[in-house]
């Protein structure tokens, strides 16, 4: 009785949680049918599909990393090489059965990119947020995970993008037990995905009708690294002298004009050193000299 008792206490412990789904991913029944039964749409050649993650990380995770003036940029990584590989064959299946993918008949790239926050796996949890909560099974604990879908192509008009978001809601309870087999995390991402690649099909196909034939994408460019800001202010070199005009010996090096300073208060005196030079002032005329005397005339005693 006792051993039962304890794999059962054990079991609902690992299996307490529930996954619900949620986000604007219903899919329009007219355009699913009008794509569908579209017998003239020209589909693309190509489709790349691609998946970034930005795993899950619990508040202590960041204790120590970075500084305020300097934070540390989190950077996605590849999900793992099966769960990829499923993403891709799904994203495939699905855009072959609207129509929108055909390699061999079709024209141009659709270029689709997931990107997902949050998501995690139970070794993960059990580092960090199983072992944190230890009231999880008292009172509800949940977790989200977010989803980004782009749809890239390009067409006459310029180049279009569709997105699609959606979020992911595990919660842990104890109680939740009996609903983890019909509402597991991971049988509800799959569908997740799979709702959010119908809904992007529909709406690639309204842009695509709208634009025109597509064409070819441009290459997707890397991402530049981003150098970190600097702590404080430029720091004025030592030398007032340009390269190639070094002082001769015994010569002290010609200072280099000061500029003003432009952060100086309104009414704050400047300094004597970028005072403006006064205005000329206007000389007077000078006064018209005295008229000789006559020669008949003679002065004045």
């Amino acid at each position: 009785m006792k051993k039962n008792l304890l794999l059962l206490i054990l079991a609902a412990g690992l299996s307490g949680c529930a996954s619900f789904n949620s986000g604007d991913i219903l899919v329009e029944r007219e355009t699913a049918r009008a794509m569908l039964d579209d017998k003239e749409l020209v589909p693309f050649a190509a489709l790349e599909v691609s998946w970034q993650n930005f795993p899950y990380r619990a508040a202590t995770d960041s204790i120590g990393e970075g500084s305020i003036t300097n934070p540390k940029k989190l950077k996605p990584v590849q999900v793992n090489a099966e769960d990829a590989d499923a993403f891709a064959r799904r994203a495939r299946d699905i855009f072959a059965k609207a129509g929108l993918y055909d390699r061999a008949r079709g024209r141009g790239t659709l270029r689709l990119e997931l990107t997902s926050f949050g998501r995690w796996t139970y070794s993960d949890l059990w580092r960090s947020f199983l072992v944190d909560t230890g009231f999880i099974f008292i009172l509800p604990a949940s977790l989200h995970v977010n989803y980004y879908l782009t749809a890239d192509f390009a067409a006459a008009p310029g180049p279009v993008r569709v997105e699609t978001e959606a979020r992911n809601k595990t919660t842990f309870h104890l109680f939740m037990a009996p609903l983890y087999p019909f509402l597991s995390p991971g049988s509800r991402e799959k569908g997740l995905l799979k709702q959010m690649l119908w809904r992007s099909a529909t709406d690639v196909y309204a842009r695509l009708k709208a634009a025109g034939p597509a064409a070819d994408l441009p290459p997707k460019q890397a991402p530049k690294d981003e150098k970190p800001p600097l702590g404080g202010p430029p720091v004025q070199p030592d030398r007032t002298w340009l390269p190639g005009e070094l002082p001769a010996a015994g010569e002290a090096p010609v200072p280099a004009p000061v500029k003003p300073d432009q952060t100086w208060a309104v009414g704050q005196p400047l300094p004597a050193e970028v005072q403006p030079a006064p205005a000329p002032q206007p000389q007077a005329a000078p006064a018209p000299a005295a008229a000789p005397p006559a020669a008949d005339e003679t002065p004045d005693d």
